[in-house]
């Protein structure tokens, strides 16, 4: 991705969201794609709760059909934020990402289910909860991308041994960093 400058929020995610897509090979649609740019403008202004996203998610059997469609909206896309943006802090964590990937997809599939006449938005829902890892995939690859005050070159040297990413690998080369075939560090 060039350096340019974007004149929108949505413009800046909508770009990154579609080499993200590329990266991880995931064929998305238009509309699931620019839910993807909505939901990460929405992180920027949002706060993460607390609140248990699993009892969140069990309550919504409980509650009406307006406020359960709502919930089952923010567990899907709090959970799908969570495990994309901090996967390597959640596999330091007890709850691992896994919980998040299977909270996220029966939430949406949940809403997908809920909004059966409104076909568009459904479809949405659907393939999000179908595709769910992949989708969190996205979000760890977008990640990468926005990360702009990463510079410890340790820990960038550290996740490039174990994804080989290009991407990484041209961050540590701006760094003055070279990493030869041997994967070792040259300085």
């Amino acid at each position: 991705m060039d350096v340019t400058l974007a004149t929108s929020v949505d413009e800046f995610f909508h770009e990154v969201v579609t080499d993200a897509l590329s990266v991880v090979d995931l064929e998305a649609s238009e509309p699931a794609s620019w839910y993807l740019v909505g939901l990460l403008g929405e992180m920027t202004r949002a706060r993460l709760t607390d609140e248990p996203l699993g009892v969140k998610l069990a309550q919504t059997t409980t509650t009406d059909p307006g406020e359960r469609v709502r919930t089952l909206k923010q567990v899907g896309d709090t959970s799908l934020y969570v495990a994309g943006f901090f996967a390597e802090s959640l596999n330091r964590s007890l709850v691992a990402v896994d919980y998040y990937v299977n909270l996220g997809q029966s939430a949406y599939a949940q809403l997908a289910r809920s909004l059966g006449s409104q076909k568009s938005i459904t479809e949405v829902y659907e393939e999000l909860a179908e595709n769910f890892p992949q989708f969190v995939d996205v979000l760890l690859q977008v990640r990468k991308r926005t990360d702009f005050a990463t510079s410890d070159v340790g820990r960038l040297y550290e996740m490039w041994l174990r994804t080989r990413d290009e991407w990484i690998e041209k961050k540590l080369r701006t760094l003055g960093v070279l990493v030869d075939p041997d994967h070792k560090v040259i300085q």
